[in-house]
Parts: structure tokens; sequence; C-alpha cells
């Protein structure tokens, strides 16, 4: 399905992208990730502004939040937020060690979902690409992080406690961890083509009333499809680095 976005008026950024081989929608999810990006780069300079202003005070002040909400209120209570969810998987250790992946997951997915709902927006998490190279890096994180800590012993719990059950174990437990980038890749994708789908076609349909409705569920849908590829990417994670207490 092709999508009409606004981004197509920068007319030589998306020609440029069709000179290196993309096609369809992939160009317009590409400049959008692009923008998603640096609107966030641009928001964390703002909250560290914040929070240099809040040190600035010194003493027992810099602790004290100021009057009304502030960009530094938002982001304490992101950062609280996503860090309760990591621990629900992780040790606290190990949730502020991978925090640097599951809070950067989670709110550039919401970000890139909610565009979903935007006059004129498109989702960037509507195209595989873009969902298939945020997966790739969990695959590698937990990967890496599994024979960091573990050793062989990474591959041998693969394996399962019973020996001669051990090479079908393994080979079923190795496919169920490759086949896991492509899990996280198409579920975000199908819920948000879907989300975005239904909104389109009920906004025709009953121009009046109702598309709110559907607008407040693909609100929901955004926060709920970052929260679940975030939580599964914490939970591989888990499941690696936790294998030397089995």
């Amino acid at each position: 399905m092709y999508h009409y976005s606004w981004v197509q008026l920068m007319e030589g950024a998306v020609h440029a992208l069709n000179g290196l081989g993309l096609s369809g929608d992939e160009p317009l999810a590409v400049l959008w990730s692009w923008l998603v990006a640096l609107f966030l780069m641009v928001l964390g300079l703002v909250g560290r502004l914040g929070l240099n202003k809040a040190r600035a005070r010194g003493g027992m002040l810099q602790y004290v939040p100021s009057t009304g909400l502030s960009i530094v209120h938002v982001f304490e209570i992101y950062i609280e937020s996503i860090l309760n969810m990591a621990t629900s998987v992780l040790s606290l250790k190990d949730a502020k060690n991978y925090y640097w992946l599951v809070g950067g997951l989670f709110i550039y997915i919401f970000f890139s979902n909610i565009l979903a709902v935007v006059p004129g927006g498109m989702a960037p998490t509507s195209n595989i690409s873009n969902n298939l190279a945020m997966a790739l890096v969990v695959f590698v994180v937990f990967n890496v992080e599994g024979v960091r800590r573990n050793g062989l012993g990474y591959f041998k719990h693969m394996a399962g406690p019973v020996w001669w059950l051990a090479p079908f174990i393994f080979v079923i437990e190795l496919i169920g961890v490759l086949v896991r980038p492509a899990s996280l890749s198409l579920r975000l994708m199908g819920n948000m083509v879907g989300d975005h789908t239904v909104f389109g076609v009920m906004s025709e349909l009953v121009p009046v009333v109702v598309p709110s409705i559907f607008l407040g569920l693909g609100i929901f849908i955004s926060f709920l499809q970052a929260f679940v590829f975030t939580l599964l990417a914490a939970i591989y994670i888990a499941m690696s680095v936790a294998h030397e207490e089995h």
C-alpha cells in the first residue's frame, strides 16, 4: 500500500533514496525515521539543558522540583516508568546496563507509531525495513551479551539438560532464537499497517465523530506496540544473561 505524505515535498531526498535502490514507501519511511530521530535528539538536548539548569541551583535545591510540568519532569516520569518495566524482567543492575537500548527503543517506536494518526504523516514502523533494523540490533545485543556473560554455557543451555535429546532441543531453540527478529518486525508492522488502514477507511466512510474514536484507539495501539516491542527486547536479554543462574 502506497501512502501520501507531506514529506514527499522533499523531492530531492526522495529521488536520492530511490537512487539507492529504495522504492515504494521505503524512501518515505527512511525520511520519517530521520525526522523522528532528529526530533528526539532536539528533545534530549532540551531535557539536558533543563537538567543543567536544575543542577546549577546546587545543594538540595537541585533536587526540588520546579512548579508546573517541565521537560525535566516528563523525562523523570519516562525514565522511572521504563526502568520499572525493565526491572520486572531484569535485575536492577542489568536494567540500568541495558537501559540505553530499552529506553531508546520505546521512545523511538512510540513517536514513530504516533505518526500514523497525524494527517499527512507516515509511521516508519509500518515499513518492515525500519522494524527489522531495530530487531537486528536487539538480536545482536542479546546474543553477544549471552555469550559474554556465560561463554559456551549460553549454547549449552540451549541444548537442555537431557544429553540424548540435546541435538533436537538445540535445533528447536536455535530456530526460536533466529526467528525472533522476524517476529518482532512483523508484529509491529502488521499492527501499525492495520491501524492506519482501519483509521483511513473509517474516516472515509463516516467522517464525523467515528474517526475520533479510532484516533484514540490508534494512539493506544501506538503506545501498546511500543511497550510490547520494548518488553520483548528486555525479556530476550534477560533470557540470555541469566543462564548462569540455572
